[in-house]
């Protein structure tokens, strides 16, 4: 497996890990597939080009020119790059030491921080950025594309807003899985997320108007098509919208309301919102529930972590910053009598 090409190992990897008795979830598979892909094209830029090429430093090198990517996505990327990594350690195939490879990427790292809630920008003014309806076009031309492209977008930004769902399960729905029986769309649907635990997402009517006109708009054109988010050309139309694609969706979107942003003077607001992802819905989905006064355990349930301890962890600082903002409004002051 020395003189395997670097493209090649995920699906090896990934065939491995299938065929375990409790491999990982399928959803950590695939970014852990996604992970090393990019790890693959940045090595095949630097010259390597089998696995007998890796070195040691390889690992961390290319963390660090992962400058666009959140924090939270670099860590889990490095995670899933070092499990293959350890993959083909184990099979004899990796030349250079692993403990070292290991030390590289530990430094290259962004550090995670224990028990702080992530900032999370106002995401408002962007879940409505691609609302504005373009006008019909013939079937099969650009311009009809364009179309049903803005109604997709519209509709996927929504669904991420109101539903606080991971990126993998919002793009895993289909069609049925909300409509009701009269074909309208429903206000909650069931995911499928990480362990293979199945949960309720809500959808509220914004996001219900946003989904309905996206499937109104392309039943001439996808009468069939079973997913809910799909690509309309000119590659794969009428397939599922890959996460690459909902990605760009998403940030292109956040970027071009930053750019408005810095514009109008708010240079700061504009840098957060350039660190957006699809997962940033989920942060502030969580964060503005519990400023609303939600329960960390109804909270955790809404996101559909495995336990409230998860989900205590996270949001721990932002807890801790709520309740002291009560304090200071109610507490007594020996000044007041």
């Amino acid at each position: 497996m020395t003189d395997l090409a670097l493209t090649g190992v995920a699906e090896a990897w990934a065939a491995a890990q299938r065929s375990r008795r409790k491999p990982l979830a399928p959803s950590t598979i695939e970014t852990y597939c996604d992970a090393w892909r990019s790890f693959a094209l940045w090595a095949q830029r630097e010259g390597r080009r089998t696995v007998a090429d890796i070195r040691a430093t390889d690992l961390g090198a290319w963390i660090e020119s992962l400058t666009d990517l959140a924090d939270g996505t670099v860590l889990t990327y490095g995670h899933g790059a070092l499990a293959i990594c350890k993959f083909l350690a184990d099979r004899g195939c990796l030349r250079c030491d692993l403990a070292l490879v290991r030390l590289h990427l530990r430094d290259a790292l962004p550090r995670a921080y224990a028990s702080r809630a992530p900032d999370v920008p106002d995401l408002r003014k962007l879940v409505s950025f691609y609302d504005g309806e373009l006008p019909p076009a013939e079937p099969g031309h650009r311009g009809e594309r364009d179309r049903l492209n803005r109604l997709r977008n519209a509709a996927l930004l929504h669904t991420l807003f109101s539903t606080g769902a991971r990126i993998s399960e919002v793009l895993s729905l289909n069609v049925d899985d909300v409509l009701t029986d009269d074909g309208s769309v429903a206000p909650r649907a069931f995911v499928v997320g990480k362990g293979e635990r199945r949960r309720a997402v809500f959808l509220r009517e914004h996001a219900q108007r946003a989904i309905a006109r996206y499937l109104m708009g392309r039943r001439a054109t996808f009468p069939h098509a079973e997913a809910l988010f799909i690509s309309h050309g000119p590659r794969g139309a009428g397939g599922r919208l890959g996460r690459i694609a909902a990605w760009s969706i998403v940030t292109d979107a956040a970027s071009a309301i930053a750019s408005q942003v810095e514009q109008e003077g708010r240079p700061r607001e504009a840098r957060a919102l350039r660190t957006v992802t699809p997962h940033t819905f989920r942060h502030f989905v969580a964060t503005w529930l519990l400023n609303e006064g939600a329960q960390l355990s109804e909270v955790s349930a809404i996101l559909g972590h495995a336990n409230t301890r998860i989900t205590e962890q996270y949001y721990a600082r932002h807890t801790d910053e709520r309740l002291q903002e009560l304090h200071d409004q109610f507490a007594p002051d020996p000044e007041s009598l």
